[in-house]
């Protein structure tokens, strides 16, 4: 296959770290986002020896919703298309009542959450229209425990992702591009963490073993 022009945002969290190092050896031109500079810059030295391409890293603040339009015409102008969009960012703050939920933290869930993913369609469906097999994927978890009490911001969040890219791969069927929503199952992540500190992290999937099952599932859909 042809060179492929891949955007992972949210790049240097655990999930994105992990996709990023399992693609860095196929001949991809990685485009690497997300907020933190200096954890970009570091991944970067930690890959750049072992990548078949040398990646690219753009910061970028999802919270600021106008920087992915920008976004969208820096790739245009070099590349002229999209192969590949893989959406791992997200925001979660701590478990609490939704009536205890700041309207500072409550814009944010609402914005990183929801309007980017909107947003990054919006931008990234045109470029993805202008590849021969345009792919893009956003993570979901479907997880019951979402529905119990205090937990009102993960739910909201992926039924929201999940309704927007459900509604996203019917209008997309006739087209060369495939979208899918993804649910990794549990990771053992800080996010993880801190939505649930006593739970033993040997029955549950790290990182590697969660991006090593996502890849699978996105080159099985190449081939079908």
């Amino acid at each position: 296959m042809d060179k492929r022009i891949a955007l992972i945002v949210g790049a240097t969290g655990t999930l994105g770290k992990a996709i990023t190092n399992n693609l860095i050896s196929k001949n991809i031109q990685l485009i690497l986002v997300a907020k933190n500079t200096d954890r970009l810059e570091k991944l970067y030295d930690d890959i750049k020896n072992k990548a078949l391409l040398s990646p690219k890293i753009i910061p970028l603040d999802l919270n600021h919703s106008r920087s992915i339009d920008k976004l969208g015409g820096i790739i245009f102008e070099k590349y002229k298309k999209l192969d590949l969009l893989i959406n791992c960012a997200s925001f979660y703050p701590k478990l609490s009542p939704i009536n205890h939920i700041l309207p500072k933290e409550f814009y944010k869930i609402i914005n990183i959450n929801i309007v980017a993913n909107w947003q990054l369609i919006r931008a990234f469906d045109p470029l993805l229209r202008f590849s021969e097999y345009g792919r893009a994927y956003f993570f979901i978890c479907k997880q019951k425990v979402y529905n119990d009490p205090y937990f009102s911001s993960y739910a909201l969040s992926s039924h929201a992702i999940e309704s927007l890219i459900n509604s996203w791969h019917k209008e997309t069927t006739k087209t060369n591009i495939k979208v899918s929503t993804y649910d990794p199952g549990p990771i053992n992540s800080a996010l993880r963490s801190s939505a649930f500190p006593g739970e033993n992290k040997k029955i549950i999937n790290t990182a590697k073993v969660a991006a090593k099952n996502f890849i699978n599932f996105m080159e099985d859909s190449y081939e079908s």
